[in-house]
Order: structure tokens, then C-alpha cells, then sequence
């Protein structure tokens, strides 16, 4: 039997070597245990699959008997996905977004969905798109607006109302057979289409739209769109028009007054004459026998960049509202969809600012020894400052740090990690813009200031107290000298280990990290070696060490380890429990009778 990842890599590559070739006789991947397998190595580690779907079920008690259920019900057409369970989550605007929680078996066949429909669809789609893509991310969107927008003139921001909700299952579907002609296949996904949600104890139909939350929802919205792609990648060559633009009559007649001045030998007039150069561009922004349109799509999110006119901006952002009205039935927002001059004003792009670089003062010697502007016309990506201001909020009051109370009684380690998470995922979210440094330099002001005044409320010690408890010297990054730095030694398996407050240089990185792999090409395939599955194949109970019980084997599954901390007195601490912590893993491989008598506190 074909092992999951071989038939992955074969399915991608046919797709990359005949791009019209069409899918058949899919369904019966489905009935391999490999697959779930490879499905379950996948998923297994993610905390969210502690959460419960509308079944009541959670990913603990996983078994090869769920895998043998499942097949047998796929193979005689008898699957049917449980509604999703609804629930609502905050927005930056105060507003809800609806979520759907799957059960967790639902869960294990749309990841094997997904891996296929990745496996088909990720040579086909554009390099123009980044949403929810293997080796893809918000920041190599970002940064090919930055590689690629620096000529244009006009911005269109993309809104498109209610994308999720409003997916038409019927157009979906049509797009799905054009590629996949596997009956099952497709019926399958309607059925995980139209399983409906569970709100308030209450069954909904579902009519349209795909679940947010849904494992296989963000592929399926990446095909919905890629007919997006295509027709902006036509209107891409439809209106390029010319090679190269016009030089600029004024540029041409301060450089021929210049050259004229310097054979004279009047210096400083050629020095004066060089200052109105630097101000003047050298080719005509406004050519019109010059146009070029760039595109780039983030899940439902998209921006255009346009070399022309303000009308044409006009025209392109109707023609594409034409066009997801007539051709996917949805709607953009006129309301929202921006069009903006970047010569003059900020665009706004997943949570990035960018505008056109403009400083006549930074001049430099290119390779010939010509003097050139260093940045005019640049594209820069900055933070915003609103966004910063909103995150220092948390942690100040009237103009100073304060503590935070919901975290007065934790352990000072997990205070110190909460805060670094923080920073860190806000600093590595940012790191491609010009102004990471300043923007986070404040941020980082009130937020160690803030730790450092949650512990003194947590200990009752000054913050001088704090500090000389707490404090670790350290070396500084740039230069001689050390620093103090809050932070705690602890010891972890027989070694002392030191966990500091965030420390790292708030550096600007030219290239996100996922730059340096395989973007250009189809889905990378394969996973590293899963420990788990390796000890679920073993055949022993953890536990009990009772042995060749394969088939009865589950997976005891908790949230996070430090949850298992609860209990202070060991005298009381179950066995499973200190089995867990020793091992250091999330999961334990147990037989039915041990993982009863685990819920049954024996």
C-alpha cells in the first residue's frame, strides 16, 4: 500500500506537468488508514482541537477504531458531517465574527481533503496569491507590494462583503468538476458544504457560504478565487502598454542647463541647478502611453496597483466588481473599496501602512560613480502608529506603565513568558517595516515596565526590589557594557535553564522567512517524523505496559502541560499525570481500561 505522502507528491506533480489534466477515482484515498494517520500527525498538537465540536467530542480518545468507523461509512456512502457549532469572536472593530467548530472526525477527513485538493490546486494557482498557502504569509504579500508597486500611481483596495458567508455552493462546485471528475469526491464536499451550524442548541441550514473555522475552508475559498486571479492576470496584459516611460521635459532641460554650467566652470550654479534635479523626476509619472497594473490577493483581501490615471483606476475597480457579481455572485463593497493617489496619501494592507518614499536628501554614488536618489519612488512599509497605541493602551494608564491584574496570580515564569509571547508575536508580525525599530522601541517601554510592575504587585516588593531579585546580567547586543535584565532561572530535566524578558534587537528584516523557500513552485509534501504515531503503532499501553493491544490503543490528549500543574501535593498527583510530566508530551498512549480509569480519576 502507497504510503500518503508518495501519492500526495504523485498527485502534485501530475498537476504541475499537465495543467489541463482532470482527477479521477480520488475517493479512494479515503479508505487507506495511512491517510488518517498522516491527517491525524498533522492536527494532533494543535490546542484547538481540545475544543469541542456540536458531537460534545474532543480529539482525546483518537483510536485506530475512529478510522476503522470512518472507513467503513465512506465506503458504503453513509458519512454524513455533523453541523458545525457555532460561536462568536471579537473583531479589531468591536464587531463579531462568526466562527464554526467541526466535530473532530469531521475534522480528520477534511484535513484529508485538504491535503488532497492542496496537492491538485497549488501548481494551478497564481503566484499573485498568498492566503492560506503552504510556504506562503501576510508578510510575502507585503513584501511583493514592496518589490512590485514602487512605479505606481494609484491604489485599489479590495473589499469584498461578507466573503465567507457568501460563497455560492453551486458555482463552487461547477469550478470543483472542472478539474475533479470524481463524483464521491464532490459529493463529499457538498455534504461538508451543507452540514449547516448549531447555534443555541438550534439546527440552521446552510445555504450558501463555507464555515469559518472549517479546516477545508480556506483551500476551497482559494479555488473559489482563483478565477479572480485569472481574469486580473488577463487585465494585466490587456492594458500594459508601452516599453518604458517618457523622459520628463523638465528633468532633461535642468541637466542640459547643468552640463552647460559645469563646461563654463560655474560650479556653484551647476551645484544649485543639481538641487532642482534631485527635486524633479526623471521620467514623466503622467505618461499616458505608459500603463502597468500589478495585483496581489491575500485570502479575500486584495490590493491593485495601477501606472495611469485616476479614470482607469476607476474602470478597473468597476470591471472587477462586474465581475465577481456576474461570474461568483458576490459583491464588492464600493463603500470600501478605496482608490487612492500613493504619490500623496498612506495605503493600508493586513495591518501595514505603505506609502511612496520621498527624501530628495538621501543621494548616493551608484557603481559608475553617478550621483542617485537613494529612495524616491520606493514603496515603505511602516506600522502603524494607531496600532501601537491601541497595544500600549493595555499596559498604561494616563501616560505610564501600569501592572496587569488578570495576571497577579500567576507563577512569575508564566508571567514572564505571557509577556514575551506578546511582544514577540507583535515584533515578528511587523519586522518588514522601516519603522519597526521606533514603533516597537515605545511599545517595549510600557510593556517591561508593565511586567516589571505586575510582579511587584504580585510580590509586594519596589520595583528596586524587583530588580535586584529578579534582575539578570546581561551582555548588550551592540557595543561593551552589560544590562539588567528582568527574568528567572528555573530547572528542567537536571539543568539549570534561564527564561529572560524578550531581549532580541528590534531589527527591520528586508526578506520574510518565507522567502528563501519553494514559493514559485507546487506544495512542498511530507512531515517530519511524528514521535506519536510511532508510539501509537508500538502496541503498548503507557501505562499498564500491557503489549500487542493495537486496535484498543486511544491517545489521551490535554489542552497544555502546564495545566497539569494544578495539583501541588505529589502524595495526591495521579500516576498518569506524572507519567506525562516526566515524558514532557501532551499526549499518552494508553488502553480503553487506563484511559476510563484516567476520566474516572482512579
Amino acid at each position: 500500500m502507497q504510503k500518503a505522502e508518495l501519492i500526495l507528491v504523485k498527485l502534485n506533480q501530475k498537476s504541475q506537468s499537465d495543467k489541463s489534466f482532470k482527477f479521477r477515482r480520488l475517493y479512494r484515498n479515503l479508505y487507506k488508514p495511512d491517510f488518517y494517520l498522516y491527517a491525524y500527525s498533522l492536527m494532533y498538537s494543535k490546542p484547538g482541537n481540545m475544543t469541542k465540536g456540536s458531537d460534545g467530542k474532543t480529539i482525546d480518545g483518537f483510536s485506530r477504531n475512529w478510522i476503522t468507523e470512518t472507513i467503513e461509512q465512506l465506503k458504503y456512502e453513509r458519512y454524513n458531517p455533523t453541523p458545525v457549532r457555532r460561536v462568536f469572536i471579537p473583531k479589531k472593530n468591536g464587531k463579531m465574527r462568526p466562527l464554526g467548530i467541526p466535530s473532530i472526525k469531521d475534522k480528520l477527513v477534511q484535513m484529508i481533503l485538504k491535503e488532497i485538493l492542496e496537492a491538485i490546486y497549488e501548481p494551478l494557482f497564481s503566484n499573485n496569491s498568498h492566503g492560506f498557502r503552504p510556504n506562503r504569509s501576510c508578510q510575502t504579500a507585503l513584501h511583493q507590494i514592496k518589490r512590485r508597486f514602487s512605479g505606481a500611481s494609484w491604489i485599489i483596495e479590495g473589499d469584498i462583503k461578507g466573503f465567507f458567508d457568501n460563497i455560492n455552493h453551486k458555482i463552487l462546485i461547477d469550478i470543483l468538476k472542472e478539474k475533479i471528475e470524481d463524483g464521491r469526491v464532490i459529493e463529499l464536499i457538498k455534504k461538508f458544504l451543507k452540514a449547516g451550524y448549531m447555534q443555541d442548541g438550534i439546527k440552521y441550514e446552510s445555504i450558501t457560504g463555507a464555515p469559518q473555522g472549517g479546516i477545508i475552508s480556506p483551500v476551497l475559498s482559494n479555488i473559489y478565487l482563483h478565477n479572480l486571479d485569472n481574469y486580473m492576470e488577463k487585465l494585466i496584459l490587456k492594458y500594459r502598454k508601452g516599453k518604458v516611460r517618457k523622459r520628463n521635459p523638465a528633468y532633461k532641460s535642468l541637466t542640459d542647463k547643468r552640463y552647460y554650467r559645469l563646461k563654463k566652470g560655474r560650479i556653484e550654479e551647476a551645484n544649485e541647478i543639481l538641487k532642482q534635479i534631485l527635486k524633479t523626476p526623471c521620467l514623466n509619472p503622467m505618461d499616458s502611453d505608459f500603463v502597468r497594473i500589478k495585483y496581489v490577493r491575500y485570502a479575500d483581501d486584495f490590493v491593485v496597483g495601477i501606472w495611469g490615471s485616476k479614470e482607469l483606476a476607476k474602470q478597473i475597480r468597476d470591471g472587477i466588481a462586474k465581475f465577481l457579481n456576474e461570474t461568483l455572485n458576490i459583491e464588492l463593497s464600493m463603500g470600501k473599496t478605496l482608490i487612492t493617489n500613493i504619490l500623496k496619501d498612506k495605503t493600508r494592507f493586513l495591518g501595514y501602512e505603505f506609502h511612496k518614499a520621498k527624501d530628495d536628501s538621501k543621494i548616493i554614488k551608484d557603481s559608475t560613480g553617478k550621483l542617485r536618489r537613494s529612495i524616491n519612488g520606493i514603496i515603505q512599509l511602516r506600522v502603524p502608529r494607531d496600532v501601537i497605541n491601541s497595544k500600549i493602551k493595555q499596559f498604561s494608564r494616563n501616560g505610564k506603565p501600569i501592572h496587569r491584574s488578570d495576571r497577579v496570580n500567576m507563577p512569575i515564569i508564566k508571567i514572564i513568558k505571557t509577556y514575551n509571547s506578546e511582544i514577540r508575536g507583535l515584533y515578528n508580525y511587523y519586522r518588514l517595516a522601516y519603522n519597526v525599530g521606533g514603533q516597537m522601541g515605545r511599545f517595549k517601554h510600557y510593556h517591561y515596565f508593565s511586567l516589571i510592575k505586575t510582579i511587584c504587585r504580585k510580590k509586594k516588593l519596589s520595583m528596586k526590589e524587583v530588580f535586584s531579585k529578579y534582575g539578570i546580567i546581561v551582555p548588550r547586543k551592540k557595543g561593551t557594557g552589560t544590562k539588567n535584565v528582568i527574568g528567572m532561572r528555573y530547572k528542567a530535566k537536571n539543568e539549570t535553564k534561564t527564561q529572560l524578558y524578550f531581549n532580541d534587537s528590534l531589527k527591520r528584516i528586508k526578506y520574510p522567512f518565507e522567502y528563501n523557500t519553494h514559493i514559485e513552485t507546487g506544495k512542498v509534501i511530507g512531515k517530519p517524523y511524528c514521535e506519536l504515531i510511532a508510539r501509537l503503532q508500538k502496541g503498548q499501553c503507557e501505562m499498564c505496559k500491557n503489549e500487542n493491544i493495537v486496535g484498543d490503543l486511544v491517545v489521551h490528549h490535554v489542552k497544555k502541560l502546564e495545566l497539569l500543574n494544578a495539583i501541588k501535593d505529589e502524595n495526591i498527583i495521579p500516576d498518569w499525570i506524572k507519567l506525562m510530566k516526566k515524558l514532557r508530551r501532551k499526549t499518552l498512549v494508553v488502553c480503553t481500561n487506563c484511559h476510563d480509569n484516567i476520566h474516572k480519576c482512579k
